[in-house]
């Protein structure tokens, strides 16, 4: 039998947040302050961790501790109640959060679970390394330093794949593959993006191989559509995301599976629940906004303030996309202490280091403001 999970201040507004990623995590370090919110965060995991550390803790310049912070002694400062538990589904008419041992009333539904790796039903690709999630990364970088692999093929070529490829060929004697199905690396981004980074890669030893389809990995290598294949000792899908579990089993509005937002970042007809971060199809005024931690922070901030105006009884402002599909804003490591800097067509013509240390000053720092 299920327990409900009570709150004292019946007078405050219920929020319950869905995710303590970096998108949930900093909606609460934000809404905790406002005044008339009275917040519970549901999240299996006990410690906030920044993913944008991934590749540099599998290369092995940061430790555990600098990339994550345990939960509860920042809830606890916060006053917001941690349910630690997996949120397995949501009764719309009742308002209420279904968890794996307890449900939860809410006024006011903030869902932020972020996205899972997307294998594309790819044989074998679930059994290879994935740098998404921190026991994934920590799993990897084991492999690496016991069995000090010789090659290593990397499966996307992404900023995290970019990132992750550049970490290894730094910090490991390895020939390192990265394989991308379109015709450039970050296909994504702009041309002249690509062409710099193309250029970096090769002259880290990085071997780049575009227009390749995988079709399936095993444990000796990996085979692709056009009949070839790669011969390698580990391999890492660092290829795409998919929405999380719950979000793909919701009975709500959605575009290409994610949750689709109003101009408020409420989720389309529901005047009580809102979405951020990778789990929202966020689309104002023509423009898509990116999947990224900054443009997730920026929403939470604004999301947050919107929360204090409802629990006031004001209106709402209506959010601003500032990383957006067409113009979309990364910094990317590319190893030895240097990063590039990348705003729509423009690759920031200014010393990388600096560049690094910025990018790197921004990531520890998402990590050191919820330290307790």
């Amino acid at each position: 039998m299920m327990d409900q999970i009570k709150w004292l201040g019946r007078d405050l507004l219920r929020v319950v947040v869905v995710g303590g990623g970096i998108g949930g995590a900093e909606l609460l370090r934000n809404a905790a302050t406002r005044g008339g919110l009275d917040l519970v965060l549901v999240e299996p995991k006990d410690r906030i961790d920044c993913q944008a550390l991934y590749p540099d803790y599998l290369g092995g310049r940061i430790g555990i501790e600098e990339m994550t912070v345990p939960l509860d002694p920042f809830c606890k400062k916060m006053d917001v109640v941690h349910v630690k538990e997996r949120a397995l589904k949501v009764d719309f008419d009742d308002k209420r959060v279904i968890c794996e041992k307890n449900y939860l009333d809410y006024d006011i539904l903030v869902l932020a679970p972020g996205a899972v790796q997307n294998y594309f039903e790819i044989d074998g690709a679930e059994k290879a390394f994935s740098i998404n999630t921190l026991k994934e990364t920590v799993r990897a970088r084991q492999f690496v330093e016991k069995n000090r692999p010789k090659k290593i093929a990397i499966i996307g070529s992404g900023p995290t794949g970019i990132e992750t490829a550049c970490f290894l060929a730094e910090h490991t004697h390895c020939k390192i593959y990265v394989i991308e199905m379109m015709d450039r690396p970050l296909p994504t981004l702009s041309k002249n993006a690509s062409t710099l980074m193309d250029k970096i890669l090769k002259g880290k030893g990085v071997e780049v191989l575009t227009r390749k389809q995988v079709e399936s990995i095993g444990e000796a290598g990996v085979t692709f559509a056009d009949g070839s294949s790669l011969d390698c000792d580990m391999t890492t899908w660092t290829a795409g995301i998919k929405p999380a579990p719950l979000i793909e089993n919701l009975d709500l509005p959605k575009r290409s599976g994610w949750l689709s937002c109003d101009q408020y970042l409420r989720v389309q007809g529901r005047e009580d629940v809102f979405a951020i971060g990778d789990c929202a199809w966020i689309e104002i005024g023509g423009k898509l906004a990116t999947k990224t931690g900054m443009e997730a922070e920026i929403q939470a901030k604004h999301t947050a303030r919107n929360l204090a105006r409802i629990a006031k009884g004001t209106n709402l402002k209506p959010y601003s996309i500032r990383a957006s599909t067409d113009s979309p804003v990364a910094l990317i490591s590319t190893g030895c202490s240097c990063a590039v800097g990348i705003y729509g067509d423009l690759c920031v013509p200014i010393p990388k280091r600096i560049i690094y240390t910025f990018k790197s000053w921004i990531d520890k720092s998402f990590v050191k403001r919820f330290k307790v």
